[in-house]
């Protein structure tokens, strides 16, 4: 069968029903709490840890992946946003 020629429905998503202040509020909320966990983390890493090494590695991996995260999470948001 080719499908080629069979057009599927698209959902459109809209967030016309949530300012997007609330949504800002919400995306800065989360970084907030985000960066107070990644702290206390990274104190817990280099405070109980047994090797210097191993923390400083688990933490450049972790801040590089939380920053690709929080970039896609940013720039989802604006997309969004009308």
């Amino acid at each position: 069968m080719d499908f080629s020629q069979v057009n599927f429905p698209v959902p459109e998503f809209s967030l016309n029903f949530i300012s997007p202040n609330t949504l800002w509020l919400a995306f800065f909320c989360v970084v907030v709490v985000f960066f107070f966990y990644s702290v206390f983390l990274v104190y817990h890493w280099f405070r109980y840890g047994m090797n210097i090494l191993v923390s400083l590695l688990a933490t450049a991996i972790y801040i590089t992946v939380s920053l690709g995260l929080l970039l896609t999470m940013l720039l989802s948001f604006a997309s969004l946003i009308p």
